[in-house]
């Protein structure tokens, strides 16, 4: 029997190991795809008419630095779009006083008056701000309002779109919280591994991307959109439908500093889950690799905690390093990680924050944690019925159909404060 549990503990570690190697791999293709563009960077500026949309819903915590970023952008013509679901959003007052401030002439509001059941809020405003442009614009942009755009933004956004095979670009998010509590290192650790796999899928972000307005006319983009959780993961099939694809900008990693807890990082990946389930082609691999990680993991700390108890302590062993190799495997990536992109970033001086040893510790203890709370989330996805998204609820069908349970403006959402003094993600 002891013979039979030391095996069963020895090939739970060579599947580890050989999990390793699968993410040490897709890293590899990673940062090999970040350092060249995949298109060719074209002789003359490329920089056709461009609307960039902003929807709001509530004052995020960097709200004036985004849009301060969008007014003074390096782009010769541009438009910019503020959308709010109404006419009361605390959002609005701020961004019309730095418009009002800084004198831009080429800034428009739309208040939307109509809010479709069948679809998101931010879906909702997306589709009015897309179908009230003319004809005028080539390209349509969008960012969330976490994110803080340099000059450079949208010229190095729009400009993959020179090559005709792509329909679509995408910047990618990189958390640096200015606090180290552990939903903000699990958040950290998540998107870490959670952007691997988006470049690899060919995924686009929804807080940074851009498309050609035939994604709209030929591949109904808008269509889908009127019956969607989010806007981001309905592009792929736009896209297939016009025989395009997703670029990825290597120079658009787009630092977040907002800060979270364990309970609201629970609650936004599986939102974000949601968004892969209810649109994304692949999300039947990205199940596949969450239960290819789980499943041994469950396994080895079951055998480990059996094997102590019966005196097996060769089962013991293998099961302890079976974890060990898990750990080493997540954390190991980091460096190489954190060293290509900080180098993207540093090209355009952003501030960065220092790893010290107290981070280093915290990030160590936060591996086991972010996959104890990613695993929970990705169960508890499969049965969500019902889901808050910024104050409203959402009805989710077993025909994958989204329904807004009651439309509420986001002034008479009760917030809960911050704990801190932290910018807390909205």
């Amino acid at each position: 029997m002891a013979a039979m549990f030391t095996t069963i503990a020895f090939s739970i570690f060579v599947t580890i190991l050989v999990v390793d190697v699968i993410h040490y791999g897709a890293m590899i293709l990673f940062l090999r795809g970040i350092k060249r563009k995949a298109w060719k960077t074209p002789s003359d500026p490329f920089t056709p008419k461009t609307m960039v949309v902003l929807t709001l819903r509530g004052e995020d915590p960097f709200l004036e630095r985004c849009v301060r970023g969008l007014l003074t952008q390096n782009y010769p013509c541009y438009d910019i779009r503020f959308v709010v679901d109404h006419p009361d959003d605390s959002a609005l007052p701020t961004v019309k006083n730095i418009v009002r401030e800084t004198g831009a002439d080429n800034v428009g509001f739309l208040v939307v008056d109509e809010h479709f059941s069948t679809c998101t809020l931010k879906c909702n405003s997306l589709v009015h701000a897309v179908e009230s442009l003319d004809d005028s614009y080539e390209v349509v942009a969008f960012l969330d309002a976490d994110v803080n755009p340099h000059s450079d933004w949208l010229r190095d956004l729009v400009e993959p779109l020179s090559d005709p095979g792509f329909g679509a670009t995408t910047g990618q998010r990189w958390y640096i919280p200015g606090t180290d509590n552990f939903g903000s290192l699990v958040r950290y650790l998540w998107n870490a591994a959670a952007i691997v796999q988006m470049y690899l899928y060919g995924m686009v972000w929804g807080g940074s991307f851009a498309l050609r307005r035939r994604v709209f006319t030929e591949g109904k983009l808008c269509k889908k959109w009127k019956h969607a959780f989010t806007d981001d993961m309905s592009i792929v099939t736009s896209l297939r439908k016009i025989g395009e694809k997703t670029a990825f900008v290597p120079s658009l990693f787009m630092v977040n500093r907002e800060t979270c807890t364990l309970s609201s990082f629970h609650r936004w990946v599986r939102r974000q889950l949601l968004c892969a389930k209810l649109h994304h082609p692949a999300w039947n691999a990205v199940v596949g690799q969450s239960v290819l990680i789980t499943l041994p993991l469950l396994a080895a700390f079951g055998l480990l905690a059996f094997s102590l108890c019966t005196g097996d302590y060769t089962a013991s062993a293998w099961s302890l390093a079976a974890l060990v190799a898990y750990w080493i495997g997540v954390f190991g990536t980091l460096p190489f990680m954190e060293l290509a992109i900080r180098r993207k970033l540093r090209e355009r001086n952003e501030s960065l924050n220092p790893w010290t040893f107290g981070r280093t510790l915290r990030t160590l203890l936060a591996v086991p944690l972010t996959q104890l709370v990613y695993t929970s989330a990705m169960l508890g996805v499969h049965f969500l019925k019902k889901v808050e998204w910024r104050g409203v609820w959402y009805e989710i069908g077993k025909d994958k159909t989204v329904k807004l349970v009651e439309y509420i403006p986001y002034a008479e959402v009760n917030n809960e404060k911050p704990p801190t003094d932290a910018p807390t993600s909205l």
